[in-house]
């Protein structure tokens, strides 16, 4: 079973990673009034349906819940006081919830050019502490996601409006301008970053 052991943990939610490593059909036992999105690339296709099979093992109370989809692709639980949140980058999927806190959770592979896109999703200050460590800046990159994901507001800029303090804590403490505070827990595996985000 290619379930991934994260350190991450705290009472008020749970995780579940996974590196995909089965064919599509050991994934689909997630209950049938759970939507999935329509999606034609295979690969793709099999990450959100390996995060839905995630999600699934998190809690047997899931079974009862429908999930549905928002007008921006986002997956929910219908009348469900759960919040919920999917990522993934082939071959590694994970899902999270809480019942306390909304919550996003979301995890990089080390790449995509990472250096050279730090500017337009970093403010100055953060730019200064992180350019010259590109785990950081991956770590960065996700922890600003897993916010988006949290705050689940359209539009909210990377760079103006999600500000982290640093990766000298873990959970890190970070904030947006509606002066929410958010704890963004964060682990580091060789293959990818991995950070939740509460608020």
């Amino acid at each position: 079973m290619p379930q991934i052991f994260s350190k991450i943990s705290a009472d008020d939610f749970q995780i579940l990673v996974w590196k995909i490593e089965e064919p599509i059909a050991f994934f689909e036992t997630f209950p049938a009034s759970w939507s999935t999105p329509a999606i034609e690339n295979p690969i793709k296709k099999l990450e959100s349906l390996a995060a839905r099979f995630c999600l699934h093992q998190l809690s047997p109370e899931f079974d009862k819940l429908n999930l549905v989809q928002n007008d921006r692709n986002r997956p929910f639980f219908e009348d469900s006081d759960w919040h919920i949140s999917l990522t993934h980058s082939y071959p590694y999927v994970a899902a999270a919830c809480s019942r306390q806190n909304r919550i996003g959770i979301d995890l990089e592979k080390p790449g995509r050019n990472i250096e050279k896109i730090a500017p337009r999703f970093l403010c100055a200050a953060e730019l200064a502490k992180w350019k010259e460590t590109s785990n950081l800046l991956t770590l960065a990159w996700s922890a600003k996601e897993s916010i988006y994901k949290a705050v689940g507001k359209p539009g909210l800029s990377f760079q103006k409006e999600i500000e982290i303090y640093d990766f000298d804590l873990n959970p890190s403490n970070a904030r947006i301008p509606s002066a929410e505070d958010i704890e963004v827990f964060w682990e580091e595996f060789p293959e990818f970053s991995l950070t939740v985000a509460l608020i």
